[in-house]
């Protein structure tokens, strides 16, 4: 078995390494992100341990691009976490967590269950048990048979009409895991995806059988409570919605959030996070750790409180059907439809944003938040210093199973043999220089040049700027390749974003 240490602490890394090497294990080092990427990619590895924040890309980022590579997308990984508030917001059921002190006998046990259930099943899927259409059984039906049964494996479940796919982990006939995945990359887990799944009449389901022992549980209740809870909720549920707005209306505070009804208490509080980052009512739901019913719920005390009301402004058609703050057109929605079909880039399309610094990434990031229909990565809301590294930013979902994900990615030299990578597959790059003209503008030209011999669609320049008299005139370099984005002004800022993406759309 090939392992990949990447790790910064040399202390920590010393004793892993002794530990695996006492093993025979066939190890490679690497002490940050951009190393790792690179040996990886030249000698795949089985598994992968690293801390969350490894330099330069991050231990999250280091998975994305992995599982985004044929070649390296069967590697576990083992994450090493502070503790479990460290834990990834949507870390694969193949991995693990090592919490600290990172005891060495505690990682070589994940790396013998990984070992086991390689030379179980290798890396072909398992042939398909049972199939067949939500129509003629329902998942509720389902997950009591196999209770009955006692079985062990996974059940995949795709919806049809507004499409979506999900899948349950079911071991000795326990429900222990669900998964739902968003267009934004991130997905809904434990049992606030299993009672959405619940809801799913429409669709086709298939059963792999499988051992789960190995596998993490983050739904511990009994199979018969959660089905009784989830039917439960989806009568509900469905009352509910019908005196709420739909998952396309863009939610607003009316009130000083500690005037809030109930704003102290932990769903309250989290839901009002949510509406703070995210604003459209949908992202609201899926950004919530609480089961659904539970945001509706909290949502309706809100609106009947006079707490939280919706942006009508943002729903009423603008120019030839855009959505006001939306930053696309029907139009070019459609053809970013087509480009993906053609390209067949995994449900993803990618727009790099390259940046001098942390501070123009920032600010770009900021800009982007204006727009209705950005909705932008949970990590930088929970924490806006990571806009630094190489980050995801955000995404513009296309349709439910597409979405646009802008990557920022720094322009600085620890960073340079990232851009190939980073490019590989792009639809176009967003260039962001320090200033108007000048130094400003030269700090990105090595960036820019090599994104261009790399024969991309459209490389543009984003400037970050207040215009100032003399120094450089809106008419010089609006236009061409280079696009002014003033301050202050929401309007022309939108503006601006949407002649530059423009360029950008096939």
């Amino acid at each position: 078995m090939r392992v990949l240490l990447a790790d910064f602490d040399d202390r920590r890394a010393k004793a892993h390494e002794e530990a695996l090497a006492s093993r025979g294990f066939a190890l490679e080092r690497a002490s940050h992100g951009a190393a790792a990427l690179e040996i990886a990619l030249e000698r795949v590895p089985d598994v992968v341990i690293c801390p969350i924040d490894l330099p330069v890309i991050d231990g999250e980022r280091l998975a994305e691009i992995l599982r985004g590579n044929p070649r390296t997308r069967h590697a576990s990984f083992v994450y090493l976490v502070n503790d479990d508030l460290d834990v990834p917001m949507a870390m694969d059921p193949r991995d693990g967590t090592l919490t600290e002190p990172w005891y060495p006998e505690e990682l070589l046990d994940f790396i013998d269950a990984f070992a086991e259930r390689n030379a179980r099943f290798g890396d072909s899927r398992p042939n398909t048990e049972i199939e067949g259409k939500l129509t003629q059984i329902s998942l509720v039906d389902l997950l009591q048979v196999f209770q009955m049964n006692k079985r062990s494996g996974t059940l995949r479940v795709w919806r049809s009409g507004s499409g979506g796919s999900g899948s349950l982990l079911v071991a000795s006939g326990q429900t222990i895991d669900a998964s739902v995945p968003l267009a934004d990359g991130s997905s809904v887990r434990g049992e606030k995806a299993l009672y959405r799944l619940l809801t799913w009449r429409d669709g086709r389901f298939e059963f792999v059988p499988g051992d789960l022992s190995g596998e993490g549980a983050r739904i511990q209740k009994p199979t018969r409570s959660l089905l009784l809870e989830g039917m439960r909720q989806m009568d509900e549920s469905e009352e509910l919605r019908r005196s709420l707005p739909p998952d396309n209306a863009v939610l607003t505070l009316r009130v000083p959030r500690e005037q809030a009804p109930g704003y102290d208490r932990p769903v309250t509080a989290e839901v009002l996070d949510a509406i703070e980052a995210y604003r459209r009512f949908g992202d609201v739901i899926d950004h919530t750790a609480s089961p659904d019913f539970q945001v509706l719920h909290v949502v309706q005390e809100l609106f009947s409180r006079g707490a939280v009301g919706v942006e009508v402004h943002a729903q009423q058609p603008v120019g030839s059907g855009t959505r006001r703050g939306a930053l696309f057109s029907p139009t070019q929605l459609r053809r970013l439809r087509d480009w993906a079909t053609a390209q067949q880039p995994r449900g993803l399309i990618k727009v790099l944003a390259v940046g001098a610094g942390g501070e123009q990434l920032r600010a770009f990031h900021s800009a982007l938040r204006e727009c209705a229909d950005f909705l932008t990565d949970p990590r930088a809301v929970r924490n806006p210093t990571r806009v630094e590294g190489l980050t995801t930013l955000g995404h513009f979902t296309i349709d439910e199973s597409l979405s646009m994900r802008v990557i920022g990615v720094p322009s600085t030299e620890p960073y340079a043999p990232l851009m190939d990578v980073a490019a590989r597959g792009m639809l176009g790059a967003i260039v962001l220089p320090k200033a108007a003209c000048g130094p400003g503008l030269e700090a990105t030209e090595t960036a820019y040049a090599r994104l261009g011999e790399l024969g991309q669609r459209g490389v543009y320049q984003l400037i970050q700027t207040r215009v100032v008299e003399g120094e450089v005139e809106p008419s010089e370099l609006e236009g061409g390749s280079v696009f002014v984005l003033p301050e202050g002004d929401s309007e022309r800022r939108l503006g601006v974003l949407r002649n530059l993406f423009a360029r950008i759309v096939p």
